[in-house]
């Protein structure tokens, strides 16, 4: 009885562990942190991934606008992924759904590197009209250890 309650504890140690990525096709699912020690969490189905934030993501109710967290949605592609980042804007009653490129380009050693870019929040709300994009920028994610 006792050896069965220690073999199934390794057994469910060893289920919680994903294997090293060492390419973009490899599962990607679970924590992951980035350099400035913001977490996400990715589901990974296959084709595509998804990222949200595991910390506050939203800012304090500015004017009248309620900011809702980041979303990354990417489709998988040969060499990575390509997709967007998605965040939610709300004024008045009105919603805008903002989007900014985002692309997954290089996972090894347990590290992805995308660059992607936050969405610009809106100059009007009815209907959404945006301004100008935000810039781009480069992000290592490390794989937390679980």
């Amino acid at each position: 009885m006792r050896l069965a309650a220690i073999a199934l504890a390794i057994a469910s140690a060893a289920c919680g562990k994903h294997a090293t990525v060492t390419a973009c096709t490899d599962d990607l699912a679970g924590p992951w942190r980035t350099e400035g020690g913001q977490r996400w969490m990715i589901i990974d189905s296959g084709t595509a991934l998804e990222a949200y934030t595991l910390f506050d993501d939203t800012h304090p109710d500015t004017a009248g606008i309620e900011l809702g967290p980041r979303v990354l949605d990417l489709a998988r592609t040969p060499n990575g992924g390509e997709g967007d980042v998605k965040r939610r804007y709300m004024h008045a009653g009105a919603e805008c759904l903002g989007r900014a490129p985002a692309h997954l380009v290089s996972c090894r050693e347990d590290t992805l590197e995308l660059v992607l870019a936050d969405p610009a929040a809106p100059i009007a709300y009815t209907p959404c009209q945006w301004g100008r994009p935000e810039p781009s920028r480069r992000e290592r994610w490390a794989r937390e250890a679980q």
